[in-house]
């Protein structure tokens, strides 16, 4: 099974991956990666997200402890963006939209040199906590399609700052990727009498023998079928929930303790505070909102079909390699994942998470 040379299907993107387990031996001799050897200081007063400290804007931090949010004093989106003149909007060939929207940002704790793995369980749930008051809060404004909370972790991802935060782009539109799979969980919920692709996926024999890494009361964690990156993993719940807003104290305590165990598992793995990508995948919210300048979209009747699941895109194929897209990647736009999806999940499985120490 390791050598193989395949394409698999990735059902929430509709596209193929291609699962070539040999790319891992290829003599290496490009870029490593090791981390950074800098020792971060509790409280950096050159941090705009300590706490007490003076932002770019002028505005200072409160005397904050434990999770915090405020709006990004350097939006990507605006409420204020300009609507474009109609030539632009009718003209397929240089069209032009809005970028209305609204830019959180979330900081997990006060302390500069903390991660969400080291986090004490209360205050985890801290976290995960304002991830569903932050999303009830911009999913309820009524020109607000779609928003996604997310974390960039370490050097490796390009983080400007690295205080321990994430961010939230919330949007006056549905995003290519929303959209793709909210149109690929409706197309398969219309095909099996209602049910649920998500939950299907984790309920797969094949998934429960050999791609799951860790369970718990009302969420699993799974490397998918066909994972992307090497070390992909998804916690899926195990009935249907649309967002976050559908999950009561319980279900959070549970996803607080299955996130914090992966990021764990993962500091395990890359022998240091890992690099990740995480991404929470809530269901879009243009049920009843729509903004003028943008056409009616007949796909909102698709939102109920959506689960909620979080995904993890580690840029690490091993402690020192990171994983690049590079030509044919950036090109096809199928990626190439070097490291066996069962072997990758056989690897997180076997980590014992009550070694993580700080």
């Amino acid at each position: 099974m390791a050598d193989n040379w395949e394409r698999r299907w990735q059902p929430l993107l509709e596209q193929w991956v291609m699962v070539s387990a040999r790319t891992a031996a290829r003599p290496w001799s490009g870029a490593m990666s090791t981390g950074s050897a800098t020792t971060k200081r509790a409280h950096d007063e050159g941090c705009y997200l300590c706490p007490r400290v003076i932002r770019a804007n002028g505005t200072q931090n409160p005397d904050y402890q434990g999770a915090f949010a405020f709006d990004n004093d350097f939006p990507s989106l605006s409420h204020e963006a300009p609507v474009q003149a109609s030539d632009h909007h009718e003209n397929l060939l240089t069209r032009t939209a809005p970028a209305h929207g609204k830019n959180r940002v979330l900081c997990w704790s006060e302390k500069h040199d903390d991660t969400l793995a080291a986090l004490t369980p209360e205050h985890m749930r801290q976290v995960v906590h304002l991830w569903k008051t932050e999303y009830a809060s911009l999913s309820a404004q009524e020109d607000i399609a779609n928003v996604l909370i997310f974390e960039n972790k370490g050097e490796e991802i390009g983080v400007s700052n690295l205080h321990p935060h994430g961010q939230i782009y919330a949007t006056s539109f549905v995003t290519d990727t929303a959209s793709r799979m909210r149109t690929a969980q409706a197309n398969y919920a219309q095909a099996h009498s209602g049910s649920c692709l998500l939950v299907d996926l984790l309920n797969d024999a094949h998934t429960q023998q050999h791609l799951l890494v860790d369970r718990g009361k009302h969420f699993s964690v799974i490397v998918p079928f066909a994972a992307r990156f090497a070390y992909e993993t998804w916690i899926i719940p195990h009935t249907h929930l649309p967002s976050l807003v559908h999950m009561n104290d319980d279900h959070l305590a549970d996803l607080a303790k299955l996130y914090q165990r992966q990021t764990r598992r993962y500091d395990l793995l890359f022998k240091r505070s890992a690099p990740n990508i995480t991404l929470l995948h809530n269901a879009p919210c243009d049920d009843t909102q729509r903004t003028a300048f943008e056409p009616v979209d007949t796909a909102r009747e698709d939102n109920p079909h959506w689960c909620f699941h979080l995904a993890f895109q580690p840029p690490l194929r091993d402690p020192e390699k990171l994983k690049f897209l590079a030509g044919f990647e950036s090109g096809a736009n199928n990626i190439v994942n070097p490291v066996q999806p069962e072997q990758a999940a056989e690897q997180l499985r076997n980590i014992n998470v009550n070694e993580w120490a700080l």
